[in-house]
């Protein structure tokens, strides 16, 4: 943690923040938000939220407060925290708790204020904090503030990851926006194909059907969320360079009748994979069984 960026001057003996300290949350009627307005209020916290139909603005809420999250969606977080910087002290923590760091961090940098970017990897409809795991970006913080902070996401069965926000955009290129695009693709070739999802369950195999669950659940959220998610992060164009290889590859193995090139490419992928592929394996056949038995199960209810 000493090496990231940020980190200036002697380390604290004690947290200068405490459960007595009030939390503003800057969009705290979204779904995140209101996850995090619980999460502090049942651990003590005095919570203040300002939104678009809220008696308290975002000035009087960051007036008011000593730590402020940010939780707004993606494409607006930039020009809300430009909103917000005027208005932040030295001597408050501003967070944020989007999908990409980077710029985000880098906005809110300009403050004097003490700063962490935080990604939760879940999102806000959860039923349970416990196992779920969340990036951080400690980037100006003294350790002691830090490890209390951590603490509370800890003490709650958060896993925090820590990173920098370049290694987090990074790892969120592939978790997000490698996996997002090729659903999405999915989604738009069964459209352009013409293709009715019913008729293709009835043919379905277990690992088919929890694929296309897969789909449908990114295709029932917000298409705000998902096109920001994808269009901002800067590692995308070498995502979209990648993919655009690899189907140019698959299709001269198709076009020459090429079978041993595909499977040596496919062998030379599972090499990279090396034992997760094993692993994998063992923990989908569990989930397919338990598939099979829920889709039993909803036939004869």
């Amino acid at each position: 943690m000493d090496n990231l960026p940020g980190f200036t001057g002697p380390t604290a003996v004690h947290p200068r923040w405490n459960c007595g300290s009030t939390v503003g949350i800057i969009g705290g009627l979204g779904e995140m938000g209101r996850l995090f307005s619980n999460f502090f209020t049942r651990l003590g916290f005095p919570v203040k939220v300002a939104d678009l139909n809220t008696a308290l603005t975002p000035e009087e809420v960051i007036r008011d407060s000593q730590i402020i999250l940010i939780a707004v969606p993606l494409h607006e977080t930039i020009d809300i925290i430009r909103e917000c910087i005027p208005h932040v002290r030295s001597e408050q923590l501003i967070m944020d708790v989007t999908s990409l760091k980077v710029a985000p961090v880098r906005e809110m940098l300009t403050s004097s204020a003490w700063v962490v970017g935080l990604h939760p990897m879940f999102g806000g409809r959860i039923s349970s904090l416990c196992g779920q795991t969340l990036a951080a970006c400690p980037v100006r913080i003294e350790p002691a503030d830090w490890n209390w902070l951590k603490g509370i996401f800890c003490d709650s069965g958060i896993r925090v990851k820590e990173c920098t926000p370049e290694e987090h955009d990074r790892m969120m290129s592939i978790i997000q926006v490698l996996f997002h695009l090729t659903t999405m693709l999915i989604g738009r070739t069964l459209r352009k194909l013409g293709i009715d999802i019913q008729e293709t369950m009835e043919y379905t195999s277990p690992s088919y059907r929890i694929e296309m669950n897969l789909v449908g659940r990114i295709l029932a959220q917000n298409p705000e969320l998902y096109a920001a998610i994808t269009q901002m992060n800067p590692n995308s164009r070498e995502i979209f360079s990648t993919l655009k290889d690899g189907l140019a590859v698959y299709e001269q193995f198709y076009e020459s009748g090429n079978l041993e090139g595909f499977m040596e490419d496919f062998e030379r992928s599972a090499q990279h994979l090396g034992n997760f592929c094993r692993s994998a394996y063992r923990e989908s056949s569990e989930i397919l069984d338990f598939s099979v038995e829920l889709v039993n199960r909803n036939a004869r209810s």
